[in-house]
Protein backbone atom coordinates (compact mmCIF):
# COMPACT_ATOMS: atom_id res chain seq x y z
CA UNK A 1 0.00 0.00 0.00
CA UNK A 2 1.04 3.60 -0.63
CA UNK A 3 -0.16 6.93 0.72
CA UNK A 4 -0.41 9.54 -2.03
CA UNK A 5 0.25 13.09 -0.81
CA UNK A 6 -0.97 15.81 -3.17
CA UNK A 7 1.62 18.54 -2.62
CA UNK A 8 -0.14 21.23 -4.66
CA UNK A 9 -3.19 20.85 -2.43
CA UNK A 10 -1.03 21.55 0.63
CA UNK A 11 0.29 24.72 -0.99
CA UNK A 12 -3.20 25.78 -2.09
CA UNK A 13 -4.47 25.30 1.46
CA UNK A 14 -1.51 27.21 2.89
CA UNK A 15 -2.17 30.16 0.58
CA UNK A 16 -5.88 30.14 1.36
CA UNK A 17 -5.25 30.06 5.11
CA UNK A 18 -2.62 32.79 4.88
CA UNK A 19 -5.10 34.96 3.00
CA UNK A 20 -7.62 34.30 5.74
CA UNK A 21 -5.08 35.28 8.42
CA UNK A 22 -4.36 38.53 6.61
CA UNK A 23 -1.11 40.25 7.56
CA UNK A 24 -0.55 37.92 10.52
CA UNK A 25 2.04 35.23 9.66
CA UNK A 26 0.82 31.64 9.48
CA UNK A 27 2.74 29.19 11.68
CA UNK A 28 2.43 25.67 10.21
CA UNK A 29 2.12 23.05 12.95
CA UNK A 30 3.36 19.70 11.63
CA UNK A 31 2.30 17.64 14.63
CA UNK A 32 1.69 13.89 14.46
CA UNK A 33 4.13 13.51 11.55
CA UNK A 34 2.30 16.31 9.69
CA UNK A 35 -1.00 14.54 10.38
CA UNK A 36 0.48 11.35 8.92
CA UNK A 37 1.70 12.93 5.66
CA UNK A 38 5.41 13.04 6.57
CA UNK A 39 6.76 16.01 8.53
CA UNK A 40 10.19 16.23 6.87
CA UNK A 41 8.78 16.17 3.33
CA UNK A 42 6.04 18.68 4.15
CA UNK A 43 8.60 20.92 5.87
CA UNK A 44 10.73 20.93 2.71
CA UNK A 45 7.67 21.81 0.65
CA UNK A 46 6.69 24.73 2.89
CA UNK A 47 10.27 25.99 3.12
CA UNK A 48 10.24 26.19 -0.68
CA UNK A 49 7.11 28.33 -0.37
CA UNK A 50 9.04 30.78 1.80
CA UNK A 51 8.01 29.61 5.26
CA UNK A 52 10.79 30.36 7.75
CA UNK A 53 9.29 29.10 11.02
CA UNK A 54 7.61 25.73 11.60
CA UNK A 55 6.19 24.13 14.72
CA UNK A 56 6.10 20.49 15.79
CA UNK A 57 4.84 18.77 18.92
CA UNK A 58 7.50 16.13 19.69
CA UNK A 59 11.25 16.15 20.00
CA UNK A 60 11.81 13.34 17.49
CA UNK A 61 9.78 15.30 14.92
CA UNK A 62 11.83 18.43 15.55
CA UNK A 63 15.13 16.60 15.12
CA UNK A 64 13.94 14.90 11.94
CA UNK A 65 12.88 18.22 10.40
CA UNK A 66 16.05 19.97 11.56
CA UNK A 67 18.20 17.33 9.88
CA UNK A 68 16.21 17.62 6.65
CA UNK A 69 15.57 21.34 6.19
CA UNK A 70 18.13 24.10 6.69
CA UNK A 71 17.44 27.77 7.25
CA UNK A 72 14.11 27.21 9.01
CA UNK A 73 13.40 27.88 12.69
CA UNK A 74 11.68 24.97 14.41
CA UNK A 75 9.49 25.55 17.45
CA UNK A 76 9.05 22.51 19.69
CA UNK A 77 5.69 23.22 21.34
CA UNK A 78 5.84 20.48 23.98
CA UNK A 79 8.08 21.36 26.95
CA UNK A 80 10.85 18.85 27.64
CA UNK A 81 12.50 19.09 31.06
CA UNK A 82 14.94 16.14 31.05
CA UNK A 83 18.66 16.87 30.82
CA UNK A 84 19.28 14.57 27.82
CA UNK A 85 16.31 16.01 25.93
CA UNK A 86 17.39 19.57 26.64
CA UNK A 87 20.88 18.83 25.33
CA UNK A 88 19.34 17.48 22.12
CA UNK A 89 17.25 20.65 21.79
CA UNK A 90 20.29 22.87 22.31
CA UNK A 91 22.55 20.98 19.91
CA UNK A 92 19.91 21.15 17.17
CA UNK A 93 19.29 24.86 17.82
CA UNK A 94 15.57 24.29 18.29
CA UNK A 95 13.22 26.84 19.83
CA UNK A 96 12.09 25.21 23.06
CA UNK A 97 8.83 25.60 24.93
CA UNK A 98 9.47 26.31 28.61
CA UNK A 99 6.69 25.84 31.13
CA UNK A 100 8.45 25.96 34.49
CA UNK A 101 11.25 27.85 36.21
CA UNK A 102 13.10 24.61 36.95
CA UNK A 103 13.38 23.76 33.26
CA UNK A 104 14.31 27.35 32.41
CA UNK A 105 17.21 27.20 34.88
CA UNK A 106 18.34 23.84 33.47
CA UNK A 107 18.29 25.24 29.94
CA UNK A 108 20.50 28.10 31.06
CA UNK A 109 22.93 25.85 32.92
CA UNK A 110 23.35 23.35 30.07
CA UNK A 111 23.59 26.09 27.44
CA UNK A 112 26.35 27.80 29.44
CA UNK A 113 28.26 24.54 29.99
CA UNK A 114 28.15 23.68 26.29
CA UNK A 115 28.69 27.24 25.03
CA UNK A 116 25.36 27.21 23.24
CA UNK A 117 22.36 29.51 23.22
CA UNK A 118 18.94 28.47 24.42
CA UNK A 119 16.11 29.93 22.36
CA UNK A 120 12.87 29.58 24.27
CA UNK A 121 9.21 30.49 24.20
CA UNK A 122 7.23 30.65 27.42
CA UNK A 123 4.07 28.54 27.31
CA UNK A 124 1.05 29.03 29.56
CA UNK A 125 -1.67 26.58 30.51
CA UNK A 126 -5.13 27.91 29.64
CA UNK A 127 -7.14 24.87 30.59
CA UNK A 128 -5.68 21.76 28.93
CA UNK A 129 -3.83 20.75 32.10
CA UNK A 130 -0.95 19.32 30.10
CA UNK A 131 1.91 21.76 30.42
CA UNK A 132 2.88 25.37 30.90
CA UNK A 133 3.01 28.06 33.55
CA UNK A 134 -0.24 29.10 35.16
CA UNK A 135 -1.28 32.57 33.90
CA UNK A 136 -0.76 34.10 37.36
CA UNK A 137 2.89 33.00 37.23
CA UNK A 138 3.73 35.28 34.28
CA UNK A 139 5.68 37.87 36.28
CA UNK A 140 7.62 35.18 38.15
CA UNK A 141 8.50 33.46 34.87
CA UNK A 142 9.70 36.72 33.36
CA UNK A 143 11.83 37.53 36.41
CA UNK A 144 13.53 34.14 36.10
CA UNK A 145 14.18 34.39 32.36
CA UNK A 146 15.49 37.93 32.73
CA UNK A 147 18.33 36.83 35.01
CA UNK A 148 19.38 33.65 33.20
CA UNK A 149 22.49 33.49 31.04
CA UNK A 150 22.53 32.07 27.50
CA UNK A 151 18.73 32.17 27.32
CA UNK A 152 16.97 34.15 24.61
CA UNK A 153 13.20 34.71 24.83
CA UNK A 154 11.73 34.51 21.33
CA UNK A 155 8.03 34.24 22.06
CA UNK A 156 5.08 33.53 24.34
CA UNK A 157 2.17 31.20 23.56
CA UNK A 158 -0.68 29.11 24.86
CA UNK A 159 -2.69 26.20 23.45
CA UNK A 160 -6.41 26.64 24.04
CA UNK A 161 -8.83 23.78 24.70
CA UNK A 162 -10.33 22.54 21.43
CA UNK A 163 -13.96 22.78 22.57
CA UNK A 164 -16.11 25.34 20.75
CA UNK A 165 -16.83 27.71 23.62
CA UNK A 166 -18.32 30.71 21.80
CA UNK A 167 -17.10 34.20 21.04
CA UNK A 168 -17.66 35.57 24.54
CA UNK A 169 -15.40 32.94 26.08
CA UNK A 170 -12.85 33.45 23.29
CA UNK A 171 -12.70 37.17 24.02
CA UNK A 172 -12.15 36.43 27.71
CA UNK A 173 -9.25 34.15 26.76
CA UNK A 174 -7.76 37.00 24.73
CA UNK A 175 -8.00 39.37 27.70
CA UNK A 176 -6.41 36.79 30.00
CA UNK A 177 -3.56 36.17 27.57
CA UNK A 178 -2.97 39.89 27.09
CA UNK A 179 -2.64 40.20 30.87
CA UNK A 180 0.08 37.53 30.74
CA UNK A 181 1.90 39.48 28.03
CA UNK A 182 1.57 42.73 29.96
CA UNK A 183 3.04 41.13 33.10
CA UNK A 184 6.06 39.93 31.11
CA UNK A 185 6.58 43.33 29.51
CA UNK A 186 6.43 45.05 32.90
CA UNK A 187 9.52 43.04 33.85
CA UNK A 188 11.36 44.67 30.96
CA UNK A 189 11.23 41.73 28.55
CA UNK A 190 10.12 41.74 24.94
CA UNK A 191 7.53 39.01 24.39
CA UNK A 192 8.74 38.26 20.86
CA UNK A 193 6.29 36.31 18.68
CA UNK A 194 2.99 35.77 20.49
CA UNK A 195 0.42 33.18 19.43
CA UNK A 196 -2.60 31.64 21.11
CA UNK A 197 -4.91 30.26 18.43
CA UNK A 198 -5.19 28.07 15.38
CA UNK A 199 -6.94 29.25 12.23
CA UNK A 200 -10.31 27.92 13.36
CA UNK A 201 -10.18 29.69 16.72
CA UNK A 202 -8.94 32.90 15.07
CA UNK A 203 -11.88 32.70 12.64
CA UNK A 204 -14.24 32.67 15.64
CA UNK A 205 -12.47 35.58 17.31
CA UNK A 206 -10.37 37.98 15.23
CA UNK A 207 -8.73 39.38 18.40
CA UNK A 208 -6.78 36.11 18.61
CA UNK A 209 -4.70 37.08 15.59
CA UNK A 210 -1.63 38.21 17.52
CA UNK A 211 1.94 37.71 16.30
CA UNK A 212 1.11 34.47 14.48
CA UNK A 213 -1.77 32.07 13.83
CA UNK A 214 -1.12 28.32 13.88
CA UNK A 215 -2.31 25.98 11.11
CA UNK A 216 -2.36 22.25 11.80
CA UNK A 217 -4.91 19.80 10.38
CA UNK A 218 -6.59 22.57 8.37
CA UNK A 219 -3.40 22.85 6.33
CA UNK A 220 -4.17 19.38 5.02
CA UNK A 221 -7.92 19.87 4.60
CA UNK A 222 -8.56 17.63 7.59
CA UNK A 223 -9.63 20.15 10.20
CA UNK A 224 -13.07 21.51 11.10
CA UNK A 225 -12.70 24.41 8.65
CA UNK A 226 -12.65 22.14 5.59
CA UNK A 227 -16.34 22.28 4.74
CA UNK A 228 -16.89 25.99 5.17
CA UNK A 229 -13.58 27.31 3.81
CA UNK A 230 -13.13 25.25 0.67
CA UNK A 231 -9.88 23.62 1.78
CA UNK A 232 -8.74 20.54 -0.13
CA UNK A 233 -8.30 17.13 1.48
CA UNK A 234 -4.74 15.85 1.26
CA UNK A 235 -3.78 12.18 1.28
CA UNK A 236 -5.30 9.10 -0.31
CA UNK A 237 -4.32 5.50 0.38
CA UNK A 238 -3.88 3.28 -2.67
CA UNK A 239 -3.33 -0.45 -3.12
CA UNK A 240 -4.10 -2.85 -5.95
CA UNK A 241 -6.16 -5.93 -6.70
CA UNK A 242 -4.01 -9.01 -6.17
CA UNK A 243 -6.64 -11.63 -7.10
CA UNK A 244 -10.25 -12.10 -8.25
CA UNK A 245 -12.71 -14.92 -7.57
CA UNK A 246 -16.42 -15.78 -7.50
CA UNK A 247 -18.23 -16.63 -4.28
CA UNK A 248 -21.36 -18.76 -4.47
CA UNK A 249 -24.48 -18.24 -2.35
CA UNK A 250 -24.00 -19.66 1.14
CA UNK A 251 -20.23 -18.97 1.23
CA UNK A 252 -18.84 -16.80 3.98
CA UNK A 253 -16.43 -13.89 3.69
CA UNK A 254 -14.48 -11.50 5.87
CA UNK A 255 -11.54 -12.06 8.16
CA UNK A 256 -13.76 -13.74 10.76
CA UNK A 257 -15.79 -15.71 8.17
CA UNK A 258 -19.07 -14.37 9.55
CA UNK A 259 -20.44 -12.52 6.52
CA UNK A 260 -22.67 -14.93 4.55
CA UNK A 261 -23.00 -14.36 0.81
CA UNK A 262 -26.61 -14.32 -0.45
CA UNK A 263 -25.99 -14.19 -4.20
CA UNK A 264 -23.21 -15.08 -6.61
CA UNK A 265 -20.62 -12.39 -5.99
CA UNK A 266 -17.40 -11.52 -7.79
CA UNK A 267 -14.83 -10.33 -5.28
CA UNK A 268 -11.43 -8.70 -5.42
CA UNK A 269 -8.76 -9.48 -2.87
CA UNK A 270 -6.89 -6.33 -1.82
CA UNK A 271 -3.62 -6.70 0.16
CA UNK A 272 -4.27 -3.88 2.62
CA UNK A 273 -5.94 -3.77 6.02
CA UNK A 274 -5.94 -2.79 9.65
CA UNK A 275 -2.17 -3.09 10.01
CA UNK A 276 -1.82 -0.36 7.39
CA UNK A 277 -4.21 1.91 9.30
CA UNK A 278 -7.30 1.41 7.14
CA UNK A 279 -10.75 1.45 8.75
CA UNK A 280 -9.36 1.30 12.28
CA UNK A 281 -11.77 4.08 13.29
CA UNK A 282 -14.90 2.16 12.22
CA UNK A 283 -16.79 -0.53 14.17
CA UNK A 284 -16.69 -4.10 12.94
CA UNK A 285 -19.50 -5.97 11.17
CA UNK A 286 -21.60 -8.74 12.69
CA UNK A 287 -23.75 -11.17 10.72
CA UNK A 288 -25.82 -9.55 7.98
CA UNK A 289 -25.80 -6.11 9.54
CA UNK A 290 -23.43 -3.18 9.87
CA UNK A 291 -22.96 -1.06 12.93
CA UNK A 292 -23.18 2.60 11.90
CA UNK A 293 -21.12 2.99 8.72
CA UNK A 294 -20.20 0.76 5.80
CA UNK A 295 -16.68 0.52 4.44
CA UNK A 296 -15.98 1.59 0.86
CA UNK A 297 -13.12 1.86 -1.60
CA UNK A 298 -12.88 3.08 -5.18
CA UNK A 299 -11.89 1.06 -8.25
CA UNK A 300 -11.84 2.59 -11.72
CA UNK A 301 -13.74 5.62 -10.51
CA UNK A 302 -16.57 3.51 -9.02
CA UNK A 303 -17.41 2.91 -5.37
CA UNK A 304 -17.06 -0.68 -4.22
CA UNK A 305 -18.17 -2.05 -0.82
CA UNK A 306 -15.82 -3.99 1.41
CA UNK A 307 -17.34 -7.33 2.41
CA UNK A 308 -17.15 -8.52 5.98
CA UNK A 309 -14.52 -7.86 8.57
CA UNK A 310 -11.28 -6.26 7.39
CA UNK A 311 -8.16 -8.31 8.16
CA UNK A 312 -4.78 -7.11 9.32
CA UNK A 313 -3.24 -7.33 5.85
CA UNK A 314 -6.09 -8.05 3.39
CA UNK A 315 -9.74 -7.40 2.65
CA UNK A 316 -12.46 -8.63 0.30
CA UNK A 317 -14.25 -6.17 -1.99
CA UNK A 318 -17.46 -6.70 -3.97
CA UNK A 319 -16.69 -6.00 -7.66
CA UNK A 320 -19.63 -7.88 -9.21
CA UNK A 321 -20.69 -4.79 -11.17
CA UNK A 322 -17.22 -3.36 -11.78
CA UNK A 323 -14.96 -4.28 -14.68
CA UNK A 324 -11.49 -4.82 -13.20
CA UNK A 325 -8.44 -7.08 -13.26
CA UNK A 326 -5.50 -8.01 -11.02
CA UNK A 327 -3.13 -5.07 -10.77
CA UNK A 328 -5.87 -2.43 -10.98
CA UNK A 329 -5.61 0.40 -8.48
CA UNK A 330 -7.83 0.47 -5.39
CA UNK A 331 -8.03 3.73 -3.45
CA UNK A 332 -9.34 4.69 -0.02
CA UNK A 333 -10.29 8.03 1.48
CA UNK A 334 -8.35 7.26 4.64
CA UNK A 335 -7.29 9.66 7.37
CA UNK A 336 -3.48 9.89 6.95
CA UNK A 337 -2.90 10.33 10.67
CA UNK A 338 -3.90 6.70 11.16
CA UNK A 339 -1.84 5.27 8.30
CA UNK A 340 1.12 3.17 9.46
CA UNK A 341 4.28 5.30 9.55
CA UNK A 342 6.18 2.58 7.67
CA UNK A 343 3.84 2.78 4.67
CA UNK A 344 5.48 4.48 1.70
CA UNK A 345 4.49 8.09 1.06
CA UNK A 346 4.54 9.28 -2.56
CA UNK A 347 4.51 13.04 -3.07
CA UNK A 348 2.69 13.93 -6.27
Amino acid sequence: MTLLVQTERILDNFRALQKQAGRVPLLPLLEANACGLGDAAVARLLAGEGVRTLAVSRLEEAVRVAETVRGVDILLMTPYAGEEDILTILKNDLIAAVGSNDSAVLFSSLARQNRLRARVQLCFDFGTGRFGYEPQEAAKAAQTIKHLENVELSGVFTVLPSADCGKTRRQQQVRDFRRVLAAIEREGLSTGITHMADVGQAAECAEMKLGAVRAGADLFGRGPQRDRRGLKRVGRAVSEICDLKWLTPGCTAGDDGRRRIRRATRVAVVPAGLADGLFTDLPEEKGFFLFRRRRWCEIGGKKAPVIGRVGLTAMTVDVTDIECAPGDIVSFDADPVGINAFIRRDYV
